[in-house]
């Protein structure tokens, strides 16, 4: 988990450090500089030191088709919702496809499929929030508090639930419902708040500056 932090990370700094251009000059600086790092791991190829090595990867430009997405989500959100069904089942299956039947790159089998799955997502999330339960819901807003917490839970339980002698089936289950238990109070207690004086400083800036 901690590699994909750091990446988070240079992804972030670079974020803030553009935030005064337009949207589009904004993901096409940081196009430029995470293309310059890529071209540098090919050219230089430093395999030998780790730090150049991690932080050339090309998974960068995930960063940036992340953005994109963000981008054009009100343009997405009007599609047909036969277009969203299509670029789903498509992402999926070509995943799949690419993953167990190509030895291609990540940013080929998986960075290009999920893209195209997200953006599915993106233009069917009005008709999801029809009829999924509102259950779902909570668990997405937590679904970063999970991230950062499930290694730490993992932990703590897996050796607990394996010196009972119990099914697989139980014990994964135990484990399982551990993560989303501590994800939802991080979510509630930690990230919520954080979110909400981030908000506020955010406001208060933007009216000084104004």
């Amino acid at each position: 988990m901690g590699w994909t932090l750091n990446l988070e990370i240079l992804f972030y700094i670079l974020f803030a450090a553009t935030m005064g251009f337009g949207t589009l000059t904004q993901m096409a600086t940081i196009g430029v500089v995470f293309a310059i790092a890529v071209a540098a791991r090919i050219v230089f190829k430093p395999a030998a030191d780790a730090v150049l090595f991690f932080y050339t990867t090309p998974i960068l430009f995930e960063f940036l088709a992340g953005m994109a997405l963000g981008h054009l989500v009100g343009r997405l959100a009007r599609l047909p919702a036969f277009l969203g069904a299509s670029a789903v089942v498509f992402g999926i299956v070509s995943m799949l496809v690419m993953v167990l039947g190509f030895n291609l790159p990540r940013t080929l089998a998986q960075g290009i499929p999920a893209l195209i799955l997200v953006a599915g997502c993106i233009t069917l999330e009005s008709y999801f929030r029809a009829f999924a339960p509102r259950g779902l819901a909570r668990l997405g807003d937590a679904s970063y508090s999970l991230y950062l917490t499930h290694p730490i839970v993992l932990l703590a339980t897996a050796p607990v639930v394996a010196s009972v002698n119990v099914s697989p089936w139980i014990a994964g289950t135990v484990v399982v419902a551990a993560c989303i238990a501590v994800s939802l109070a991080s979510y509630s207690f930690i990230e919520k708040p954080l979110l909400a004086i981030s908000r506020m400083s955010l406001s208060a800036y933007q009216v000084r500056a104004q």
